[in-house]
């Protein structure tokens, strides 16, 4: 039925956010024109990306992000 079961988007998070980031987040929403769930899903996939994965930086000169 699915290529990859796996890819099968099954996992909630929920998050609670007050007036002023709920009005960021829809400003975003509404300058890129994307849906919100698909926005901070993609925000949230970038940040745990960067945080895990090194960068060429980082590679070049042996030192992790949080020392540098």
């Amino acid at each position: 039925m699915y290529q990859d079961p796996k890819r099968i988007r099954k996992h909630r998070v929920s998050i609670n956010l007050d007036d002023y980031e709920a009005a960021l987040i829809t400003a975003l929403v509404n300058y890129t024109g994307t849906d919100r769930a698909g926005l901070v899903r993609q925000m949230l996939i970038a940040q745990a990306e960067a945080a895990l994965l090194p960068s060429a930086l980082s590679m070049a000169f042996g030192h992790s992000k949080t020392e540098l």
